[in-house]
């Protein structure tokens, strides 16, 4: 309830504030000595978990600095806590670094198998279409069409199985009289051979290993910024702790205490991480926002909010988020778009970190 658990009357009365039942029903109530409404935590939009610690901190140190210089919680004090407070920006931003890499590495294993899965699909077509009265290599087709191309394995299985055929049709075309050419077809602008798709088939666990140690380094830099943020919610907890038993009630240093976020009756909702972001839907322009299952405990009103770099100001377009994934746009090739999740309930708003991709020419 509002007011630390104070029971209300009507009309504004309560119960510790020194009235009489039969005073008048005009006198002046006497104003409570202790902070009548603390600052919420994460009251603000668009905050992420690491905002809402640094802002607590930013509000304790001086009140630490002033009142308790000495005071030491653990190891920390006030020296410490100006340190973590700086350290925040350099984790953030080196964690940021490790999330574009990460994303334009799963990107590539993404786009890779898109490729190999489009010619899977549209060069048999194409064999069929120019050999058809073949029927040793019909036969092979035959077998070739058993794997349906849906999942990792399925396109690699496809693809492996493709490559030698299409080096025989090509073959055999090139024997024709007159020759004809070699097979070839668009993917994204680049007219794709035989020869690169087995370059595609070559390359593609090296691709893989990369997506891995990507996705490690930014595990590593996620955990640091984690550390980071328990040190320092601890040590901001613990502090205010100690420092409201320290201090007597209606004391300057006990008034200063209103002035740091403190955490309400409501929990903070959870925010819902972006598992991952892709390029594809309609016409292969939207922008594919998968999330990580769970999240979003506590909260009211779950959205995606997104913009395009350099054309709005801010997150200026958002849809109710579903946790099977959205699709968003179309956007235009060349767009920059940032994405971002936005939990609320009465307690305040979360937001994840923003994550960026740059629209490419579409894999169709």
């Amino acid at each position: 309830m509002p007011g630390g658990g104070i029971i209300r009357l009507d009309e504004g009365w309560r119960l510790d504030e020194g009235h009489r039942f039969d005073e008048p029903p005009h006198a002046t109530p006497q104003p409570l000595l202790v902070p009548q409404q603390p600052i919420t935590l994460n009251s603000e939009a668009n905050m992420e978990y690491w905002e809402v610690t640094k802002q607590r901190a930013q509000l304790t140190l001086p009140v630490w600095t002033q009142y308790t210089p000495t005071l030491k919680i653990g190891s920390t004090g006030t020296t410490e806590l100006e340190g973590y407070i700086a350290a925040f920006e350099p984790l953030v931003q080196e964690r940021t670094t490790a999330q574009d890499t990460a994303d334009a590495s799963y990107r590539v294993v993404q786009d890779a198998l898109l490729k190999m899965k489009l010619l899977g699909t549209k060069v048999p077509a194409i064999i069929e279409a120019m050999l058809d009265e073949n029927e040793a290599l019909m036969a092979d087709m035959d077998d070739l069409y058993r794997s349906v191309p849906r999942t990792e394995g399925t396109i690699l299985a496809r693809a492996r199985g493709l490559y030698p055929l299409w080096v025989r049709a090509n073959a055999l075309l090139a024997a024709m009289t007159p020759p004809q050419p070699a097979i070839t077809r668009s993917v994204a602008g680049t007219p794709f051979t035989a020869a690169m798709l087995k370059g595609l088939l070559d390359g593609y666990t090296d691709l893989v290993k990369d997506m891995c140690d990507t996705q490690e380094a930014l595990d590593t830099k996620r955990a640091a910024l984690r550390a980071l943020d328990r040190t320092v919610d601890q040590a901001n907890k613990r502090w205010y702790k100690a420092a409201k038993a320290t201090f007597d009630v209606g004391s300057d240093a006990y008034e200063a205490l209103g002035g740091i976020p403190a955490e309400g009756g409501t929990p903070a909702p959870d925010t819902i991480e972006i598992a991952s972001v892709t390029q594809g839907g309609e016409e292969g322009l939207q922008v594919l926002v998968a999330y990580v299952p769970g999240g979003g405990d506590h909260a009211t009103t779950k959205l995606v909010k997104w913009q395009v770099v350099g054309v709005d100001e801010g997150f200026a377009h958002s849809a109710p988020l579903d946790a099977s994934g959205n699709a968003l746009g179309p956007f235009e090739v060349g767009q920059v778009v940032k994405i971002i999740t936005e939990v609320s309930n009465s307690a305040g708003t979360r937001s994840t970190a923003p994550r960026t991709i740059t629209l490419q020419p579409p894999i169709v």
